[in-house]
């Protein structure tokens, strides 16, 4: 990467990665792909989305300071709360975001659930859509005033109706590759990392390519809106995906310690040819990747992968300061981004030769 590129890279994360970057406009990245010249389109989408606007726990008449998950319905309940929780109990996990851990809780009958953070006493902003039950975390600090408590508890949710925005650019003829990252956070975080930096890469890299483009496949940058409520923009977007659609990379926080290529997630393994292709060309630049099956994990190639497309799984892993207030521009590893950048882009230059 050149010491010029580097340098504005790092001055437009910290001019657009200051704000949370759900349900807001477009337009300073749109701004962006002007600046470079880059041609995009824009794609359309419905969105609906509960998000809770007031969350009210209280145990022995004292209320404990909770964040609800984006999805969560409208609920006034009392309960016990247990960790090993029974029908009508208010469930307590560590288990943040693994949604196979809601489910069979749900499948249990609890009332709700309630998550919090082992390894940091911070706030965590999930999602619950398409759960049908309302979450909430609290801070680590709280978690033994909880447990085994009788509370109260009342989330107060807004059903959102907006528009979703992808963003599409293109250079090249033939068979299609796709480069994809999501703009979107959480509500309540800056996502710096999840995924503003991760995004902005993407662009950098497109724009360099771009320049003299001679590679014999159609190179496609997807930048997605929603993936943080369900995949939403990536779901929409492969509802019209070409005949000819073959590789796809998705980039979803990269700019952290623990750089992972993540070959299995939640859908099961991840592209065997192109993720071979990667395997071998970080071994011959002597990258110091880890390769993880993380049964949890769900980001935007999902939707190309369940349409046949071979995806590659670029992040971090662990992540621990993700969907936390502390995933802010401070926090983002400029080596870590450096060697992403220059890995990913000398990848595609190589793919239909390695």
């Amino acid at each position: 990467m050149k010491n010029s590129t580097f340098e504005e890279l790092k001055e437009r994360a910290e001019s657009l990665l200051r704000e949370e970057r759900f349900l807001s406009s477009k337009e300073p990245i749109k701004r962006l792909l002007k600046d470079k010249g880059i041609p995009y389109q824009e794609e359309k989408f419905e969105v609906e989305v509960l998000v809770p606007q007031e969350v009210k726990l209280q145990v022995d008449n004292r209320t404990v300071p909770a964040v609800g998950y984006v999805g969560s319905p409208n609920i006034e309940v009392e309960g016990y709360v247990k960790e090993d929780p029974l029908a009508g109990d208010i469930a307590l996990t560590p288990k943040r975001s693994d949604r196979r851990v809601f489910q069979k809780l749900k499948e249990k009958g609890v009332k709700a659930i309630i998550t919090y953070m082992e390894d940091l006493d911070a706030h965590f902003h999930g999602s619950a859509v398409g759960l049908d039950l309302p979450i909430i975390n609290v801070r680590k600090e709280h978690v033994e005033l909880l447990k085994d408590a009788y509370v109260k508890l009342k989330v107060k949710s807004k059903l959102v109706k907006t528009t979703g925005t992808n963003l599409l650019s293109e250079v090249g003829r033939g068979a299609i590759f796709y480069l994809v990252a999501h703009t979107d956070t959480k509500p309540g975080t800056f996502g710096a990392i999840d995924n503003g930096i991760g995004f902005l890469t993407l662009i950098y890299i497109f724009d360099e390519l771009r320049r003299d483009y001679k590679l014999p496949f159609k190179l496609r940058l997807l930048l997605t809106d929603f993936e943080e409520v369900g995949l939403l923009g990536s779901k929409h977007h492969v509802q019209k995906l070409p005949k000819h659609t073959y590789y796809c990379i998705n980039v979803d926080s990269i700019g952290w310690t623990n750089p992972s290529v993540l070959y299995k997630d939640a859908e099961g393994y991840n592209g065997q040819t192109i993720n071979e292709k990667f395997f071998k060309h970080a071994s011959e630049f002597s990258v110091n990747i880890e390769w993880k099956a993380v049964p949890s994990a769900i980001s935007d190639h999902i939707p190309f992968k369940q349409q046949g497309v071979e995806t590659l799984f670029l992040t971090s892993h662990p992540f621990s300061i993700r969907h936390t207030p502390y995933d802010n521009v401070h926090s983002i590893d400029w080596d870590m981004v450096r060697m992403w950048f220059d890995l990913i882009l000398s990848f595609i230059r190589r793919f239909h030769k390695i």
